[in-house]
């Protein structure tokens, strides 16, 4: 594995007020920096203002506007509850951990037209609180692909990027629940976010454009760059396929996984007293679109039906990351027969 070129800072920033905040948030967006981002579309937008009219919509996009901008952080706060507990290994092998409230990094989100982008570098770190709660992981996903690139900034702070996982899936299902149909695709690497020059360009944004349209229904995919970078944690993400679209070259932008926004949805009481099906099921008004809508809620049964899927996955004499893959592939396909 080669690793990832950026800055790896010496020592943290000492910030105390808003303006020192968003005056060093302008100067990191000046340079390429390492990157997680997510990008979403609102599925239809164009056929959605034909058939409900440019009021209904606007209406809808107020709302996931509102939305998005309530994710992003400030320097006393800002950011949405749910995302505020993440893992932090205490040893080596990544299993043991101790929770830690309020561990996101510093959340940013754009928006321009019909997509949504929620993105956080790894310079900044909110403070933490220590819960005394611990979690315990059977399997870490340390295994990585051979030759690809790495970030040592990225593991030393990989708790942003669990909290940030968070904030997507609850963004996802608020915007479900407020009726607005989403497909998104997430990704990390080395970018230029500059929102003051409205400058963003960088190989994880290309990945998640090209990577969120070869997607066959509602939801939110990994791009590829997810095999590269990560030892995420299993209870937020879950192998699944029927999604990707056949024959589709962006499809290989996608990585196996997907993010199990499902799981987040049971597991918080906001939108588990709501039943996931019946909330997909009134926004597929379009006969054009209902595949993709069928598709999600086949998704949401299957995240449902396999949430121990870690345990099934054959690990005797496993090696890096394309051998992992191939044994989820056929765990997956065994599922098919």
């Amino acid at each position: 594995m080669e690793e990832a070129s950026g800055p790896v800072p010496e020592e943290k920033r000492r910030i105390s007020t808003e303006e020192q905040m968003k005056e060093a948030v302008r100067e990191v967006e000046k340079e390429e920096q390492l990157y997680s981002i997510a990008l979403f579309d609102i599925l239809g937008f164009s056929n959605l203002v034909e058939h409900h009219g440019t009021k209904a919509v606007l209406d809808l996009y107020k709302k996931l506007v509102e939305i998005i901008h309530n994710v992003e952080s400030t320097f006393s706060g800002g950011v949405p509850a749910s995302g505020a507990v993440a893992p932090v290994p205490t040893s080596p092998d990544w299993k043991y951990n101790q929770l830690i409230a309020d561990a996101n990094g510093y959340i940013r989100a754009c928006h321009f037209s019909d997509t949504f982008i929620i993105y956080v570098n790894y310079i900044f770190e909110r403070p933490a609180w220590w819960l005394r709660d611990s979690y315990y992981e059977k399997y870490p996903l340390l295994i990585m692909e051979k030759g690809t690139e790495y970030s040592p900034l990225f593991w030393d702070r990989h708790h942003i990027y669990i909290s940030f996982l968070q904030i997507c899936a609850e963004f996802f299902c608020q915007a479900l629940q407020s009726g607005i149909p989403l497909r998104g695709c997430i990704s990390t690497g080395m970018a230029t976010m500059n929102t003051g020059d409205s400058i963003f360009f960088g190989k994880p944004l290309v990945e998640a454009a090209r990577g969120e349209p070869a997607q066959n229904c509602i939801g939110v995919s990994f791009g590829r760059s997810f095999n590269n970078y990560h030892p995420a944690y299993n209870r937020f993400f879950i192998p699944y396929m029927d999604h990707i679209k056949e024959n589709d070259k962006k499809a290989a932008y996608l990585s196996p996984m997907a993010l199990d926004w499902p799981r987040f949805w049971r597991e918080h009481g906001e939108f588990g007293k709501l039943s996931i099906s019946d909330s997909i099921r009134k926004m597929n008004t379009d006969p054009a679109f209902s595949q993709y809508y069928d598709g999600a809620i086949r998704f949401s049964d299957f995240s449902r039906e396999h949430e121990d899927w870690p345990d099934h996955i054959d690990r005797e004499g496993m090696g890096d990351i394309t051998d992992y893959y191939e044994r989820v592939r056929a765990w997956y396909r065994g599922l098919r027969a």
